[in-house]
């Protein structure tokens, strides 16, 4: 774990090894001053103080089946409530973190996913969004229920999804497939996009835009490790 100056890409500060166990992902709650990152391969998610840069005690999520450890993957958060959303990629399940009291509120399975890795929240219509990369699908979740409304087949080795207000769309990287998959809310494919070699990873821009990155199968791979502009056409 480390920190970086944005407008210089100075270090500020470098964390111990093993600050983190295999950190995966960050998310920063810039009203509230904390950064949370998920130990994939563990059961807890760590915080820090984005202020002082102290690091805060791990949260500790227990998985809701028997016999089973919650091992969270990525991370997305709700800036209007503090609220951290992950998925576990050893059981199927998803939880809600409540950033304020750094407490697990909820934790629910995830019926049809297998390898569940990938997640986002959709604040617009208060769903949670959940890619596999077992079983290729994206799972569209109420919360507030924990059912599962839309389950969607969007391409083989689905590893990230990220969902963009202001088109309403939700964007899916399939790594095994090379693709980037865009699904409205209903649950529908509006479109199938080259993501390239190994796709691995979505995130929103400003406004409407999305950023899409990808790996290489080697030094002579033309269409590896790019980074992809995505922009809705306006008709």
């Amino acid at each position: 774990m480390a920190v970086y100056r944005q407008s210089d890409l100075s270090l500020v500060k470098q964390y111990p090894v093993g600050a983190v166990s295999h950190a995966r992902d960050v998310v920063v709650d810039a009203q509230r001053n904390r950064a949370y990152v998920s130990a994939t391969g563990a059961d807890y998610i760590s915080v820090f103080d984005t202020r002082t840069l102290q690091q805060l005690d791990n949260i500790t999520i227990a998985s809701g089946k028997r016999g089973e450890a919650f091992t969270p993957g990525s991370l997305d958060i709700d800036t209007a409530t503090g609220k951290v959303y992950t998925v576990s990629l050893a059981a199927a399940e998803a939880a809600i973190i409540d950033g304020a009291s750094g407490k697990v509120e909820k934790v629910f399975p995830l019926p049809g996913a297998r390898d569940a890795i990938g997640v986002a929240w959709n604040p617009v219509a208060k769903r949670l969004l959940v890619v596999s990369q077992g079983s290729d699908n994206l799972l569209i979740v109420d919360p507030a229920t924990a059912k599962v409304e839309h389950d969607v087949y969007v391409g083989a080795g689905s590893l990230n999804v990220s969902y963009s207000p202001s088109t309403r769309l939700a964007y899916v990287s399939n790594r095994a497939a090379g693709t980037v998959t865009v699904v409205d809310e209903d649950g529908n494919i509006v479109a199938n996009l080259d993501g390239g070699t190994y796709p691995n990873h979505v995130s929103k821009g400003p406004d409407a835009v999305m950023f899409a990155i990808n790996k290489s199968k080697g030094a002579d791979d033309a269409k590896g490790d790019r980074i992809t502009r995505l922009l809705p056409v306006q008709r």
